[in-house]
């Protein structure tokens, strides 16, 4: 399997179970290493059909594709506002202390080179359930320290679109994997440390309004506090 989600295969999934769920299947239910859930998370995301037409289609005619195709799992070159991603990432150390090379995004805003959004894998994973059932009932209300922005040039093959079936067991998947620079050299730094620290500012938050369905527009997210 090529690094990041590259070299997707054209198949559907049959006997549809969530990501977790697949995975824990596959497991046994025994604990696994980190890179045993990484390459089987990529390995699952080449089973996600992709569509060219996807990649390329600019976001006014995604909103208006049929309701069933924009809540099944896609790979994407380009992420949409109000969707929640997995993918590889390989960030510059210049202005950051330590960062996620396997984030779990929710996007709310796009540029034409980068994009804005929260990795929730700042946040512990009941923390995270939290956010997500907010999102499921059309809020956004997420620490501020989760929220980061991407380069795109820096994710590494496509980005996973999950659909909403998916979000609630995705937050469960234990791929997080933070580094930050030690020398030229970059080491693990351990998620319950990121969890602390973003536990001492959890009560910032940013608060909005955001879309159900559909990948949205920017005036579909407003701010409330």
């Amino acid at each position: 399997m090529a690094a990041g989600f590259a070299q997707p295969k054209k198949t559907k999934v049959k006997n549809f179970k969530t990501i977790f769920e697949r995975m824990q299947d596959k497991s046994g239910e025994e604990e696994k290493p980190l890179t045993w859930y990484t390459q089987t998370l990529k390995s699952m995301a080449a089973e996600y059909k992709i569509n060219p037409d996807h990649l390329n289609r600019d976001e006014k005619r995604d909103r208006n594709d049929a309701e069933d195709n924009q809540d099944n799992n896609h790979l994407r070159r380009f992420p949409r506002i109000g969707r929640l991603y997995f993918f590889e990432y390989k960030a510059s150390m210049k202005y950051l202390p330590y960062y996620d090379t396997f984030p779990l995004v929710y996007v709310i805003k796009t540029n034409p080179d980068s994009f804005f959004g929260a990795n929730l894998h700042y946040m512990h994973p009941k923390k995270r359930l939290i956010a997500i059932e907010k999102l499921r009932d059309g809020r956004i209300d997420i620490p501020r320290v989760c929220f980061h922005k991407y380069i795109l040039d820096h994710v590494n093959g496509f980005l996973l679109d999950l659909a909403q079936a998916e979000w609630e067991t995705s937050i469960a998947i234990p791929v997080e994997h933070f580094v930050k620079p030690r020398g030229k050299v970059l080491v693990p730094y351990k998620s319950s440390e990121v969890w602390a620290e973003t536990q001492k500012t959890y009560s910032d938050r940013l608060k909005a309004k955001r879309i159900i369905k559909g990948y949205g527009k920017p005036s579909d997210i407003e701010e409330v506090s």
